[in-house]
């Protein structure tokens, strides 16, 4: 087994700091979504597929995506035998350690919220293209509904496939820690094909991101910050990321660079959408780009892992 890290001593004054800053990103997020948020138009049709058998073939593809999140959240994950394997920071000893997982506990990670709101947004707008199908278009309300959830669920799925990539997998690899649990299936699609997916319905064109979207990734991020602080506190008692800790002096930092780096990659794909409408080859091209410098399906050559001491 990996021996236990102690981390550095925390300061009360980052821990009100990033207090605040998560608090504020929630509260003003919020704020900005209401008073400039852009309540239409939509067009059903674009959304839901002009014809028949576009209706039909994207109402599968999102179905189909939503039935891949059930099966890989209930058989996977909360009912798999196998317990999954985490190194957690414990708030109160602030010690790095190994812990299994069980059950409910393996939707605590963030990328489990992405695979959770990739997934209802794929069925919310799977059962909107049904109800198009059958009855006609939906109210602008659930049309609204449904872009938002999509812009949420991209900006959480590039985050995460980001910070998986260029932080947590170089993480492990220079603590010695083995990755390759890191590309079991459950994982794949929480850090890969959720991204690549959503990343489709840019191609597509179906949804098109609405600049003041931007803010709702952060929203949900900041709400996962709150629930990470009382799960640490209250529910299992670690920060499934060292990262998110935010006694450190630096987590002010961290907590700014997260937010960055959302934002980015969500006006990345609002500039697909926008370059979707004038030409679909150069939105392929773009979305092509960004799918291969975000995921990773594997350890990369040459890997081979530490032995256990």
């Amino acid at each position: 087994m990996l021996p236990s890290r102690k981390m550095d001593s925390p300061s009360r004054d980052s821990t009100r700091l990033s207090y605040g800053l998560t608090l504020s990103i929630l509260v003003f997020s919020l704020l900005i979504y209401v008073f400039y948020h852009e309540p239409g138009p939509y067009d059903a049709g674009q959304m839901y597929g002009e014809e028949t058998l576009s209706t039909i073939a994207l109402l599968l593809f999102r179905l189909g995506c939503a039935y891949l999140v059930v099966h890989c959240t209930v058989a996977w994950m909360v009912r798999n035998p196998i317990p999954g394997i985490m190194v957690p920071l414990f708030r109160v000893d602030r010690e790095m350690r190994m812990h299994h997982s069980e059950g409910f506990e393996r939707l605590v990670p963030f990328s489990s919220w992405t695979m959770l709101i990739f997934g209802f947004a794929m069925l919310w707008n799977g059962l909107a293209g049904l109800w198009y199908l059958i009855i006609g278009a939906p109210s602008t309300l659930f049309l609204h509904l449904g872009t938002a959830l999509f812009a949420t669920a991209y900006s959480s799925a590039a985050l995460t496939s980001v910070i998986v990539r260029y932080v947590i997998l170089p993480s492990k690899i220079k603590k010695g820690e083995d990755i390759r649990p890191m590309f079991l299936p459950h994982e794949q699609v929480m850090h890969n094909w959720a991204f690549i997916f959503l990343s489709c319905e840019l191609v597509f064109g179906t949804l098109s991101i609405r600049l003041p979207m931007l803010v709702l990734g952060l929203t949900y991020g900041a709400l996962y910050l709150v629930f990470a602080e009382l799960w640490a506190r209250f529910g299992g008692g670690y920060y499934v990321y060292d990262f998110i800790d935010p006694r450190p002096k630096e987590a002010p930092v961290y907590l700014i660079g997260l937010m960055l780096i959302c934002s980015v990659f969500f006006l990345v794909g609002f500039g697909i959408s926008q370059a979707q409408q004038f030409n679909s080859f150069l939105a392929f091209a773009l979305v092509a780009a960004l799918i291969g410098l975000c995921t990773c399906f594997g350890p990369p050559a040459g890997y081979e892992p530490r032995k256990a001491s």
